[in-house]
């Protein structure tokens, strides 16, 4: 993908060559004039109680990027995920540099480590803040002011759907597959005890788990636990291209996310996107933004998060029923055509981009 990206790439200088005295006495410059140091000394003060020691490298790197901004006549700067990069982008306005724009994703907005009044500043700052499902922005409305809320909207990620045919047809018999990080909030313990549940009455079922992780260790002990080394393949970590192969061939794919003891989520999976897609019925759960995704049941099953019996329940009904498949199937593909196509999603972000840059302030000249 990054092979394909046609724009010039930049890269911030190593955390070695970045400290604030170099950026703000540069060889190369001016010394900063008194209204320069007034702005600094707003943003210093604005994120001190917020950032702690983190503050001066954070400094450091909106001072590079606010001069690289006004050297290459950026006219606004959009950032992934309301962190350490939408400070920077915050810094970056705050000293008369371009206005930004923030994607929201998950562990972001729904970690316990999330600071509101933080998240607050970096929304309300913000020409607007984009995040990736309804569920979120609800979520983040109940975390900052009215006015930061004015500023969230909604734009559900999307696919290359040309990269992911409709294969309704010819698919492998008792194949359930997962893909994704082996972490807590994909909830494959679950899966795994689904799966020797099933497995007692379904002597052909077989499981394909694709991906690595954290937990990889932990879930290979449990395998062996249950009993599953002959029916349950960890795959480890797979390219685009096997995954694609995966999707086009098995029975089912199964995701039951849960939310994480540190509230982390998945906020919308891509691989359940890919899935539908392709036209592979899914089994997940009600987290975050899969009701969104699977159109509340009607375009996937979803089971109660943490309930390996309702799961396992599930597997079966569409392992049993051919016609289920085939309805969820068609009504998958529809929904990823309604929703989830990236040319659509990109083509609204740009149209705000461009309104940005039609409505936003110039970078300051020095």
């Amino acid at each position: 993908e990054l092979a394909r990206l046609a724009a010039p790439v930049e890269v911030l200088p190593g955390r070695s060559g970045l400290d604030p005295w170099s950026q703000l006495f540069s060889d190369a410059g001016p010394d900063p004039a008194p209204e320069e140091w007034s702005r600094l000394g707003e943003v210093v003060r604005a994120l001190r109680p917020l950032v702690g020691e983190r503050l001066p490298r954070l400094v450091a790197e909106g001072l590079f990027v606010e001069r690289r901004a006004r050297e290459l006549a950026v006219g606004h700067i959009h950032v992934h995920f309301a962190t350490e990069s939408a400070i920077v982008a915050w810094i970056v306005t705050q000293l008369g540099g371009p206005p930004y724009s923030i994607t929201a994703h998950a562990k972001d907005i729904y970690r316990t480590t999330v600071r509101p009044e933080l998240l607050d500043l970096l929304v309300g700052g913000s020409a607007f803040t984009v995040t990736v499902c309804d569920a979120n922005v609800q979520h983040m409305r109940g975390l900052v002011s009215d006015e930061a809320a004015k500023r969230i909207r909604r734009v559900y990620n999307g696919l290359m759907l040309e990269r992911f045919p409709f294969i309704a047809e010819g698919r492998e018999e008792e194949h359930v597959l997962a893909v994704g990080r082996l972490v807590e909030k994909k909830g494959f313990d679950d899966l795994m005890r689904a799966v020797a549940l099933l497995r007692t009455r379904r002597p052909g079922l077989r499981v394909t788990l694709v991906g690595d992780g954290d937990q990889r260790e932990a879930l290979t002990a449990l395998r062996a636990e249950l009993g599953l080394e002959g029916v349950l393949t960890l795959a480890g970590a797979l390219d685009q291209g096997a995954v694609r192969e995966f999707l086009a061939r098995a029975t089912l794919l199964a995701l039951p996310c849960v939310i994480g003891e540190d509230g982390n989520r998945d906020a919308l999976p891509t691989v359940l996107l890919e899935a539908l897609a392709s036209g592979l019925p899914c089994v997940s759960t009600p987290v975050t933004g899969v009701p969104e995704i699977l159109d509340e049941g009607r375009a996937g099953l979803i089971v109660p998060e943490h309930a390996p019996e309702e799961l396992a329940a599930a597997i079966g009904r569409l392992l049993d029923e051919r016609e289920l498949r085939s309805e969820l199937a068609q009504r998958g593909r529809e929904r990823a055509l309604a929703c989830f196509d990236a040319r659509r999603s990109a083509s609204t972000l740009a149209d705000w981009f461009r309104e940005s840059l039609a409505t936003g302030t110039e970078p300051i000249a020095r």
